[in-house]
């Protein structure tokens, strides 16, 4: 289910089932996002609803999109990276060591070194979800203003026995290492100020590459071009500035790197069907 994108995101949503267990409902607007728990070793399942997370996995990065399910280990002290900005899914932390004998999970015959064991022992893994566990993570996720802890449980362990009823066969774009931390780095640069206009070409020239390798870079981990990206996020976060200040048309185009309020008003009413001043009076 796609995230609609005239509504804003919602923090992090953590809640603890047991010692060393906890489910978060994810639902970010930042390429970065510092890790959520600093426990030693953080298991991470990913239910993706929409946008995309890269994982470090050796030498690559495995790049998990709408639809995909993924169990990895978080690496100590790294941000969580999402290319493009947004990320939406049922997130399960589980600290191996931290889970007790007579934790739910282990009751219910789920060993959890095990299964750790089982979808990690190769790096990241990840794979399509399944009808079955697509349909647990839209359940909970609907249900989760009211959800009981004892629900929430029982949720865990369906997904659990679901992913391990999928075939042993990972799938998933993956991205060297190199493309992924250029990216990320263009991306958290040219986000910081949107007032300033970044020409791929200057990217380029920054990171040694050639324009249309640069280009290519961000089609792989973004998963749409650089203009295209880029133009969207600027209107995203004019839309952002249109619910929430009052500030003047022509000042909210110049803060996201239009010089014209022509322009910035047609690229607007391209992006969401609305003029400027319409959003911002159908948003109060």
């Amino acid at each position: 289910m796609k995230t609609d994108n005239l509504i804003p995101a919602a923090p992090l949503d953590r809640r603890e089932l047991a010692p060393g267990v906890q489910l978060c409902f994810t639902r970010l607007d930042a390429p970065l996002c510092p890790p959520p728990l600093d426990w030693p070793r953080l298991l991470v399942f990913d239910f993706c609803r929409s946008g995309r997370r890269a994982i470090p996995d050796g030498a690559q990065y495995a790049i998990v999109t709408e639809g995909h399910a993924a169990v990895s280990f978080a690496v100590p002290g790294a941000d969580f990276y999402l290319p493009g900005s947004q990320y939406e899914a049922l997130q399960l932390f589980i600290d191996p060591d931290a889970v007790q004998a007579d934790s739910f999970l282990t009751l219910m015959g789920l060993e959890i070194g095990g299964i750790a064991d089982y979808f990690c022992r190769g790096g990241v893994h990840c794979c399509p979800m399944s009808d079955a566990i697509t349909a647990i993570v839209d359940e909970v996720w609907d249900d989760a203003a009211y959800a009981a802890p004892g629900e929430l449980r029982y949720a865990a362990v369906r997904l659990l026995y679901e992913l391990l009823r999928l075939p042993d066969e990972a799938d998933t774009a993956r991205c060297p290492a190199r493309q992924v931390e250029c990216v990320r780095e263009a991306e958290t640069l040219v986000l910081q100020d949107l007032s300033v206009r970044r020409p791929a070409r200057e990217l380029a020239d920054h990171f040694g590459l050639s324009e249309s390798g640069f280009k290519l870079y961000c089609q792989n981990v973004l998963g749409e071009g650089y203009l295209a990206y880029f133009r969207r996020r600027r209107l995203e976060r004019a839309a952002e500035l249109l619910r929430t200040t009052p500030q003047r048309v022509q000042d909210i185009a110049a803060r996201v790197g239009y010089e014209s309020q022509g322009r910035f008003a047609q690229a607007f009413y391209d992006q969401f069907r609305l003029t400027p001043l319409e959003y911002r009076r159908l948003s109060k």
